[in-house]
């Protein structure tokens, strides 16, 4: 990271021969001006598939055909990670901004998250006959995903001349949500592929069920302090919640067994691994069937430093975590360049165990009374796509009223 921010920071200065006034009337690329936003409304939609391992040319191929073709699986199979992390997430909505201070929202997000030793992750992908009369293990097994709609209201707390404090609230229903882990599990697949033996450690498993799952609240905060002209420190916690189960259970299971395989793929909302258990294991997983009440869904939590350089160009550094690092953690530097009044750009530099390397480039257009904002993360992720292990788009409309 020092040197993605020593290129940022010379890129800059070398930028700034020709200064234009900074203008605070740009809305979404404004962290170097976090006072711009003003009374309109605002459309926004933002996507990103990551991981430390997995190549672009997979998640495409998940979308529009059933197996991986042979160049992106054996991109992921030569590959020297020991471990396998994924994580996907989308959202979108709306906003009705008030003022400065005060706004309304819609939004729905969905999300991804995997993690496991590389060697189950293969055998998750493509399937255990490549691992017939080998024992495969994972020394922990993480995987989540969920759906929440959330409907609420955003405001300004404090707003003071070095310390600003923003929060929202919102009610939030979820739906999709399905959780696996284990502390370790061992799967040993006959030479002949007539049956698996299953060594379970810790394991946990909450099914999705159909329709909604759960209702609860969902907040965010952030604080902005200004030490001075040039420097401020931001903290952001996203996601801060909590869920009532209407009528989930959880499977808790440490035992061995034997059995004929159960299906089970990580990118399909619909799969279910206990439908496919054979009859003679339903005693022992009813026996270790519990009802869940409650759930709590991964909060992010950023710390980023805006310096500003010149009246028009920031480098913004920043790092944060999801889920306390369970799921991500992600360092990222960023130039922020107002090129005048109605073009802003961000370029941004990072690099993620759920990410891998991140190269991003937003920019926001200012016509009459309405902002545009396009990014792409890793652009070259068309070009090289068995290279690259991440890519993203954002969009977003806000109209000033």
């Amino acid at each position: 990271m020092k040197t993605v921010y020593s290129f940022l920071l010379l890129f800059g200065l070398f930028s700034s021969i020709a200064v234009y006034p900074q203008s605070n009337n740009f809305f979404f690329l404004n962290e170097d001006t976090p006072n711009a936003n003003k009374k309109g409304i605002k459309v926004f939609g933002d996507v990103l598939a990551g991981s430390n391992s997995l190549n672009t040319q997979m998640y495409t191929e998940v979308l529009i055909k059933p197996t991986f073709s042979k160049s992106s699986k054996s991109a992921f199979l030569d590959g020297n990670h020991t471990r396998t992390n994924l994580y996907v997430s989308g959202m979108c909505g709306v906003e009705y901004h008030l003022d400065t201070a005060r706004y309304f929202f819609v939004r729905n997000t969905g999300f991804q998250a995997l993690s496991s030793d590389k060697d189950f992750s293969e055998l998750m992908f493509f399937g255990n006959s490549p691992f017939r009369g080998q024992k495969v293990a994972t020394n922990g097994l993480n995987y989540l995903q969920a759906n929440t709609l959330s409907v609420g209201v955003g405001l300004d707390i404090f707003n003071g001349r070095k310390l600003k404090i923003k929060s929202s609230i919102g009610l939030s229903v979820l739906n999709n949500y399905r959780r696996v882990d284990a502390n370790k599990l061992e799967l040993y697949t006959a030479t002949d592929g007539a049956y698996l033996d299953v060594n379970l450690d810790g394991v946990s498993i909450a099914e999705a069920n159909p329709g909604i799952q759960g209702a609860g609240l969902s907040a965010d905060i952030s604080l902005d302090y200004h030490a001075n002209e040039s420097n401020t420190i931001s903290l952001t916690v996203k996601n801060i919640n909590g869920y009532h189960l209407f009528d989930n259970q959880e499977i808790k299971i440490d035992t061995s067994f034997i059995f004929n395989g159960a299906p089970f793929d990580v990118f399909d909302m619909e799969t279910s691994i206990v439908d496919y258990l054979d009859s003679t294991f339903n005693e022992t997983i009813n026996r270790n069937t519990i009802k869940t009440n409650t759930v709590v869904l991964p909060t992010q939590i950023k710390l980023k430093w805006t310096y500003k350089l010149n009246a028009r160009s920031s480098i913004v550094s920043s790092f944060e975590t999801i889920s306390a690092g369970k799921f991500g953690m992600y360092a990222q530097a960023a130039l922020i360049k107002a090129h005048n009044n109605n073009l802003k750009t961000k370029t941004s530099l990072g690099y993620g165990n759920f990410r891998g390397f991140v190269w991003g480039e937003f920019v926001e257009y200012r016509a009459n009374k309405y902002s545009f904002c396009l990014g792409v993360n890793n652009l070259q992720a068309i070009v090289v796509p068995t290279k690259t292990q991440s890519y993203g788009l954002s969009v977003g409309l806000f109209k000033e009223l």
